[in-house]
């Protein structure tokens, strides 16, 4: 989803939902070498007749570039190095509703019988 589609869709949540809030949060992967920002993420959470809803936008680099580094001695690892955009971003929305207090259930294609 693009930055002004975004922009958008907040806009007409703020102005046509009760409670309608948008945060900014880090996205935080846990790898073997401890835990690394991957991106951010946008989560706007709003209440609509149907219930509460909160959809998160991930913010992450474009890769560029994947590198695979074997070793063929006896106890070493493969490692996997990747080279990231500075300037170029994917999206990805994620829909969530609320199932009991502050547990989302995330609503997918399947879920919606497409």
């Amino acid at each position: 989803m693009q930055d002004e589609k975004w922009q958008q869709l907040v806009e007409a949540a703020e102005k046509h939902f009760k409670n309608a809030s948008l945060t900014h949060e880090d996205l935080i992967m846990d790898t073997q070498d401890g835990p690394v920002k991957q991106g951010t993420q946008d989560i706007l959470i709003f209440e609509n007749p149907s219930g509460k809803f909160k959809l998160v936008r991930e913010n992450r680099h474009v890769v560029l570039e994947k590198k695979e580094m074997y070793s063929h001695r006896a106890g070493q690892s493969a490692q996997t190095q990747y080279k990231f955009s500075e300037t170029e971003f994917s999206h990805k929305l994620k829909v969530y509703k609320e199932d009991g207090f502050d547990e989302w259930d995330e609503i997918t294609l399947d879920k919606l019988g497409l």
